[in-house]
């Protein structure tokens, strides 16, 4: 966030979970108004994984907040541990199938979505949801150093 904000760019934060598709909450971090401060700061700090991965419902809540704005790119940089994954589900297709469907979505308005996972297994799947827009870094410790180098790659 830093690093984006002294490239001028502007760029909000948040977190999902879901606890099947009557509870998906998507929760604010930093807003595109807001500063790279103590608010958002704290906040970030103070997220903590929880329940469910429902992406494609959290995917359309922030490409609609998305949408709205002012951009000569607009990136939707999704981080993530796992695959769609919810309680209420048998099926797991059913959720990578519904992410796939809201990328497409994105795409169509003039969206462009990257995802970052976190999971040594995400080549089984992230490819279907995501093309060949995403980067799979399975060592946490290398997301520091990772995280400016594919943001700059998809900026220019």
């Amino acid at each position: 966030a830093w690093a984006i904000s002294q490239l001028g760019d502007q760029l909000a934060i948040a977190g999902f979970h879901s606890n099947t598709r009557h509870e998906v909450r998507y929760l604010h971090i930093k807003g595109f108004a807001e500063g790279w401060d103590d608010g958002p700061k704290s906040r970030l700090a103070g997220a903590q994984g929880a329940y469910s991965t429902r992406m494609g419902a959290a995917l359309r809540h922030a490409g609609h907040l998305l949408s709205g704005r002012t951009a000569d790119k607009k990136l939707l940089l999704v981080l993530t541990d796992g695959q769609p994954a919810d309680v209420d589900v048998a099926d797991p297709e059913h959720l990578k199938a519904d992410a796939a469907q809201a990328v497409r979505e994105l795409e169509r308005q003039g969206l462009y979505t990257h995802c970052i996972s976190l999971d040594a297994q995400a080549d089984a799947y992230v490819g279907r949801i995501f093309g060949s827009h995403f980067s799979v870094i399975d060592r946490v410790a290398q997301l520091p150093r990772r995280l400016p180098e594919i943001f700059l790659s998809l900026t220019r």
